[in-house]
């Protein structure tokens, strides 16, 4: 228990005056020896005890009341009646996790979680006393000062989005924050839900976060509050394709869609409202157990409908637009809608630079197939020695099968990168010992038998496995020759003996891999058992085009700021849908956004509909040797985080004044005594 008034508490040494008094009192009196009184003092012996007991009783309820009366003037603090919180704080740091699923309420049309957290961390900071109050949200991650914990609740930095949160990002710069000021705070608050995606217990920063906080020389208490119900009567919708394919004169939009909910509550007939153009459809999706996909929907779209990136109404030539799919309201409003944006098809283009002609050649066949005989595809080929004037400019994908460039052709190939391009190296018959992105070739080594491979991530990415749930034979290729891969990166596939097969480098933007070996028949059957080369590289062309392409939909967060894959949002492109947010957090919340003659549909990522909740002893395990507490709490609770309790003090105080005067109250002399009084006389 922590006081709002704690010099108050020097008044407790006046809990020895009814003792001081009691002393006193007996030393005012001498005690006079007279006969008489002997048989009455030892008729009054058999009631000695009960009197004894009467007096340190009465003793003892004065020391409390004075007790109490001095506990409930100094303004004691607490929660419920064992949680305890630093009082009189001079600054408090506050993470604020404005993820979708912060927006979930107890009931449709209730308090979120976000809003809740939100009332509840002022009126405890304000009760605390807390001068300071530095914010750190889910978006910014940077440290803004606010004048007061009541400016938490006017500020748009903590209002819901629809990116997720990165909690050991978070508590990096708060401890930065308290590195670069001693008196930053004397407590970090958290304002969350708990979900893994966000949390990332995994992430190897943990175990720094915890030493540099437990290092803090002022000392440093987390005080977590944690929203996790899961909200079990969830749904969620989004749109995971859309597609523009022209039927006769023409136009038709086949839609994608999927519904989820975090667990099997029986059958359910869902209706999806899909808008477009100013007009509304309406479809039934049967839901039995937790997820359910609606494929190739399609929907006839009136050219009116079609408009360039930058709103107006478009020509065929550059057919593009935008809509919108909704579901009934529930507990979560954040996932009860998405943006998607639809585009005549780019041309798949893909550059080559390659030394081996069997590997130009089995390249040049791969990516010249469309996955679909709607869209079209180029391959350009450039000879190593004239890569310094190859055009990048329209291309989704550059294969390089040649020594890494340097110099002025590694710059050309740098800005193809930064601008959103994918780019897969392949080794050169001769490596040099120049590197991108931090990774370079090794040597050539060759094996027989061949090498199949051992693992691959058949989750996600370019591995992954097909729409149907079939994993690619990627264990089936063998692997003749193989050049070391040196420098960090994550591996997608590798061989036995932990050799990298296909490793992707570390980029903020664009995607850069090397694969250890080439498609010519010396080094792999690549090019014989086709069909991994094929999935590989049409799908590093389905990610570059994202640069290029009319229209694309990305996931909040991804297409802004640091680690973005192209220019920051913010920069030339403005909201055409969508609840206005402000221009800062451009890309962070959801909607379609414009710029020069291109759409981008942001919608919240698909993790964050059924994320699961961290587990008790994981949050314990992320804390352990800090000082902290968790507060459970619920949407729209009405509890406070911390609450004064004088009037339990007050109330010990008139129990005990009551009690005291109770047995003070003059008894009736024992019979027996008197009696036995009387017959002692003579």
């Amino acid at each position: 228990m922590t006081f709002l008034q704690p010099w108050l508490l020097l008044a407790l040494p006046i809990v020895a005056l009814p003792v001081i008094i009691h002393l006193v009192n007996q030393w005012r009196f001498q005690s006079v020896e007279w006969a008489a009184m002997r048989f009455l003092l030892a008729a009054k012996a058999l009631s000695r005890g009960y009197s004894r007991l009467r007096q340190w009783l009465i003793l003892a309820l004065r020391m409390l009341a004075v007790a109490a009366a001095v506990f409930a003037v100094s303004r004691p603090l607490s929660r419920g009646w064992l949680a305890s919180l630093g009082g009189d704080e001079a600054a408090a740091i506050v993470l604020l996790d404005r993820s979708p699923s912060m927006t979930q309420a107890a009931v449709a049309g209730g308090e979120s979680k976000l809003a809740t957290a939100r009332r509840q961390v002022v009126s405890a900071l304000e009760t605390l006393g807390t001068k300071r109050v530095i914010l750190i949200d889910s978006v910014t991650g940077s440290p803004l000062e606010l004048a007061s914990p009541r400016a938490l609740a006017a500020l748009p930095e903590t209002e819901p989005t629809a990116a997720p949160a990165d909690l050991p990002k978070m508590l990096q710069a708060a401890c930065a924050q308290l590195r670069a000021d001693t008196a930053a705070a004397g407590s970090i608050w958290i304002c969350s839900d708990e979900r893994v995606n966000d949390w990332k217990p995994a992430d190897g920063a943990w175990p720094a976060i915890r030493a540099e906080i437990a290092a803090i020389p002022q000392g440093v208490r987390v005080n977590l509050l944690a929203a996790t119900d899961p909200g079990e009567d969830n749904l969620a919708v989004r749109v995971t394709k859309a597609t523009l394919e022209p039927r006769g004169k023409g136009w038709e939009l086949l839609l994608d869609l999927a519904l989820r909910r975090q667990r099997d509550q029986g059958p359910v007939r869902v209706p999806v409202t899909v808008e477009l153009g100013g007009a509304r459809s309406t479809i039934e999706i049967e839901l039995a157990g937790t997820e359910a996909v609606l494929s190739r929907h399609a929907i006839p779209v009136d050219p009116a409908a079609l408009a360039s990136g930058d709103g107006e109404p478009s020509d065929l030539a550059r057919a593009s637009g935008w809509g919108r799919v909704t579901i009934p309201a529930d507990v979560n409003p954040a996932d009860n809608e998405a943006y998607f944006t639809f585009g005549k098809a780019p041309t798949r283009r893909t550059v080559i630079v390659a030394e081996d002609p069997r590997a130009r050649d089995a390249l040049e066949l791969v990516v010249g197939i469309p996955p679909d005989k709607l869209l079209t595809a180029a391959v350009d080929v450039v000879a190593p020695a004239e890569a310094a004037g190859m055009a990048l400019d329209e291309a989704a994908l550059l294969l390089w099968q040649a020594p890494i460039p340097e110099g002025e052709t590694l710059a050309i190939v740098e800005r193809f990168v930064d601008r959103g391009g994918d780019v897969v190296f392949l080794p050169p018959e001769s490596p040099n010992a120049a590197s991108f992105a931090g990774v370079g070739w090794g040597a050539w080594s060759e094996h027989s038998p061949p090498l199949r491979p051992a693992s691959w991530r058949s989750d996600e990415g370019w591995l992954a496995g097909t729409l149907t749930g079939a994993a690619l034979p990627v264990g089936e290729l063998e692997i003749r020759r193989v050049c070391a891969v040196t420098g960090p990166g994550t591996d997608l596939a590798t061989l036995p003996e932990d050799l990298p097969l296909l490793r992707r480098a570390p980029r903020d933007r664009g995607a850069v891999a090397f694969l250890a070996t080439t498609p010519s028949p010396r080094d792999s059957d690549l090019a014989t058992n086709g069909i991994v080369l094929y999935c590989l590289l049409q799908r590093a062309i389905d990610d570059g085009l994202a640069a290029v392409g009319p229209a694309r939909m990305a996931d909040a967060g991804e297409f802004a700021g640091p680690g973005a894959r192209e220019t920051p949002l913010n920069e030339g492109w403005r909201q055409i849908a969508g609840p206005p947010s402000p221009s800062t957090e451009s890309g962070f919340h959801a909607g379609v956004l414009a710029s020069r003659g291109r759409l981008v549909a942001i919608n919240r990522p698909p993790r964050e509909d059924c994320s699961p909740v961290l587990a008790g002893d994981q949050v314990d395990a992320l804390f352990q040797g800090l000082s902290w507490s968790r507060f459970e709490q619920q949407a729209g609770g009405l509890g406070s985080l911390v609450e004064e309790v004088w009037r339990p003090c007050l109330m010990a105080l008139l129990l005990a004044l009551a009690a005291e005067g109770l047995l003070s109250l003059p008894h009736r002399p024992m019979v027996v005594g008197a009696r036995a009084a009387r017959e002692a006389i003579p």
